[in-house]
């Protein structure tokens, strides 16, 4: 068995035309813990502690969070928590939560990759793996394993209308 698995049934589980409020991106970003250091020469920003970050709809909760912004205002951030967590609101109405113990976010490749025990659920569907990256400008998943463990999909079926 490959060493990572290539999930094309993510795309069909997570992706939708529109994936996270796409309104979110464009409005500011409040970060609150119990230290932060920000260099505005570096435009870098380590924040420590009951790390929460909000923007619009997406909370997201860590431990620790090192964030940048190049100078175009491109965002780059890492993090790592016990287990850091993820929410937002889908244009859909539906909320996507994720978890993983680190991540890795770069604006400029439209990446977010969840590291160590990642899980992401959208509505009643669950993809898990030792990494998953998704990108934000395809909406396409890839979830991988390390050899000896597997990635683990569980795909609801959808509701029937009652009405029809």
């Amino acid at each position: 068995m490959s060493r990572y698995l290539v999930l094309p049934l993510l795309a069909l589980i997570l992706s939708s035309p529109s994936f996270a409020e796409k309104a979110d991106r464009e409005k500011p970003m409040n970060i609150v813990a119990d230290h932060c250091l920000a260099e505005q020469k570096t435009q870098q920003t380590v924040c420590t502690g009951n790390v929460i970050v909000t923007q619009g709809t997406m909370v997201m909760r860590a431990d620790k969070v090192v964030m940048r912004q190049d100078a175009d205002g491109k965002q780059f951030a890492k993090g790592e928590g016990r287990p850091v967590r993820f929410k937002q609101k889908l244009d859909s109405g539906e909320m996507l939560d994720a978890e993983s113990l680190s991540f890795d976010y770069d604006e400029v490749k439209g990446e977010m990759v969840l590291i160590d025990k990642a899980w992401v659920k959208k509505g009643q569907d669950v993809v898990m793996g030792d990494t998953i990256n998704y990108n934000l400008n395809t909406e396409f998943y890839q979830a991988q394993s390390k050899p000896g463990n597997r990635v683990n999909i569980t795909i609801n079926p959808k509701k029937k209308d009652a009405a029809k």
